[in-house]
């Protein structure tokens, strides 16, 4: 039995405007933090380099996909003008959204984080919330600073997958500002914080766990990660 192959999506960096004619328009990376989660499974990671449209072809060779977070998505995308989002990103959740409808038509398991789920709610028909701190009243603070997340405690559904692998109650990091407005049609909440924000869905057939916090940075990445290798059928 070989060991399953993680297809991980990687951020879009912006290059220098003196260097696009020669190394072209963007730079490709990976926070280490998704490294060290993946290497405390079995699995294999892979980065997925942006290429054209050969999402099937690039399905073909990983057992699952890590989408991982990153800038906001253009407003536009999900029929809105911009009421706080900031240093907009086009081209990344374009690609990421059609490598998700694909991924979900080869049955390829799918792990959202952060962007992930972003992205996986505006694929699904889903608009954000924008800003959170300007548009729900009394909410926590879910972005604290990238040297130091937001750390903070979420309800976790019963009867969710995630509530079978953490419990009813977590304590998260977290480092966003937007979040989907509601969950999608062929999804069902999985958990929430004590303001409304949704903080995971998963897809009713279970194909789909997807989580608001950074589950890299905490303990609840590798027993998530863990527990959906544990469902994968890997052959030879």
């Amino acid at each position: 039995m070989r060991k399953p192959v993680i297809g991980i999506t990687l951020n879009w960096y912006r290059n220098d405007q003196n260097k696009i004619g020669s190394y072209g328009k963007w730079l490709f990376g990976l926070n280490q933090k998704y490294a060290e989660l993946v290497a405390e499974t079995d699995a294999l990671p892979v980065g997925i380099i942006p290429a054209g449209n050969k999402y099937r072809d690039i399905l073909e060779k990983v057992d699952m996909l890590l989408f991982t977070g990153g800038g906001d998505p253009d407003p536009e995308l999900y029929g809105q003008q911009n009421n706080g989002s900031k240093a907009c990103y086009r081209e990344r959740p374009i690609w990421e959204m059609d490598l998700y409808k694909a991924s979900r038509e080869m049955g390829k398991p799918v792990f959202g984080i952060c962007l992930g789920i972003q992205l996986i709610g505006i694929a699904e028909g889903v608009p954000l919330i924008q800003d959170i701190p300007a548009q729900i009243a009394g909410a926590l603070d879910h972005h604290g600073k990238p040297q130091s997340p937001e750390k903070h405690f979420i309800r976790i559904m019963d009867n969710t997958i995630l509530h079978g692998i953490l419990g009813s109650k977590a304590e998260v990091s977290s480092f966003h500002h937007q979040v989907i407005t509601n969950v999608p049609d062929g999804f069902r909440l999985a958990a929430q914080s004590s303001d409304g924000v949704i903080e995971a869905i998963e897809s009713d057939d279970g194909g789909v766990v997807a989580v608001q916090w950074h589950p890299e940075r905490d303990f609840t990445g590798p027993l998530i990660l863990k527990s959906m290798l544990s469902r994968l059928s890997v052959g030879d």
